[in-house]
């Protein structure tokens, strides 16, 4: 049986890498030894570990791998944006380039202006993401990046594909960008080779995004740096159990484009009228026991869930619901679940009855004020 199944019995860092001394392990990878300097974050009894090296990637590793493992006095200190592009260097083609920002590392062998257009929605995204949440009406305390963040473009969608294959084990399937937990990296290739001719310099990305068939581009790339943020910035930790419902609901809160902005993307909080309508579609066949569902099961979002894109909507809706109708609790809410640690899983009782613990109602009766609070909505923008 996977370690990852079994009774954890440490949790020794809690995804803090940088505070503790350095574990040092020597772990079988394919057929070769690896030396990985970095924290245990959790070790359970039969030897397996979480453990995360100094690139904030998370590794996986079975009792069996491990050859040896030797602490020293060092910290352990995240790399700088030198030391992360020597890494990413080691890992990917001669052909990549590397633009830095503020607060990301764009590595691409696509063309320098798309790779240049997502790095800098991303820092708007970073400075909105964080104005939104520390602001005096949530005030939610966030922490500091600890390195660049790392962000991986393709310049089309069949090296992409090689990509997903690669990590992943999966076919793409209809993902054009993803964010991977483990390795703490977004994904994508050059969306905006789709409107034209693939590598040619100087497309005018104003004018596509002006296009409204650029809405699910500029779409998805602030959903995955969405993730990204909430799992670097201490609202979310990795490998912990968090409700889909609420990973994906806050993603789809912030993804929502504006088009009449030169980068495609600006203020937080706009109605994502794409959901909107999808929602409105739901509420026709919507049951009265879709609310607790939704909360108790992350199935109900999983790709091969037939209603997965109405579920999408329903955990956006929500989201929205409760940040404009009850932010106090939502916030003190999200407090809670980034004290979750990795590798600990809930039931799904438990997920109900945290949550009712924060917002004080039945869930019948959420569900009612949340129902008629959308139909408004939805009335407003139809």
């Amino acid at each position: 049986m996977d370690w990852l199944n079994r009774l954890f019995v440490t949790i020794l860092a809690g995804g803090s890498c940088g505070l503790l001394a350095a574990d040092e392990l020597l772990v079988k990878q394919a057929d070769q030894s690896v030396k990985l300097i970095g924290n245990i974050l959790v070790e359970a009894q039969d030897g397996g570990m979480l453990f995360e090296t100094r690139d904030s990637r998370l590794w996986i590793l079975q009792p069996e791998q491990i050859v040896q493992r030797m602490d020293t006095e060092e910290a352990v200190e995240p790399f700088d944006v030198k030391e992360l592009k020597a890494q990413l260097q080691t890992e990917l083609p001669a052909t990549f380039k590397y633009h830095s920002t503020d607060h990301f590392l764009i590595c691409h062998n696509a063309e320098d202006s798309y790779a240049k257009w997502v790095g800098d929605v991303y820092e708007r995204l970073h400075r909105e993401f964080k104005e939104y949440w520390t602001g005096s009406k949530r005030k939610y305390p966030l922490s500091e990046l600890k390195q660049p963040l790392v962000v991986i473009i393709y310049r089309n969608r069949d090296e992409y594909a090689q990509q997903v294959r690669r990590e992943l084990n999966t076919e793409p399937g209809t993902m054009v960008a993803y964010f991977n937990i483990d390795t703490n990296r977004v994904t994508m290739y050059d969306l905006i080779a789709d409107f034209g001719p693939a590598n040619r310099e100087n497309r005018n990305i104003n004018q596509i995004l002006a296009n409204p068939n650029a809405i699910p581009m500029v779409t998805t790339v602030v959903h995955e740096g969405t993730h990204q943020l909430m799992f670097n910035l201490g609202m979310q930790t990795r490998r912990a159990d968090t409700p889909l419902w609420l990973n994906e609901g806050l993603a789809m809160f912030f993804e929502t484009p504006d088009l009449t902005n030169r980068k495609g993307w600006g203020k937080v909080g706009q109605v994502n009228l794409i959901r909107l309508a999808r929602f409105r579609q739901y509420l026709g066949t919507r049951n009265l026991s879709s609310l607790t569902e939704l909360l108790q099961d992350d199935q109900k979002l999983r790709p091969d869930n037939p209603q997965v894109l109405d579920r999408y909507a329903e955990a956006w809706a929500f989201n929205f619901f409760l940040l404009d109708r009850h932010g106090n609790s939502y916030v003190a809410y999200l407090k809670h679940m980034a004290t979750k640690k990795p590798c600990v899983f809930d039931t799904p009782q438990q997920r109900l009855d945290e949550f009712e613990m924060f917002f004080k109602k039945s869930l019948n009766e959420l569900d009612s004020e949340f129902v008629k609070y959308m139909q408004g909505l939805i009335a407003k923008y139809q």
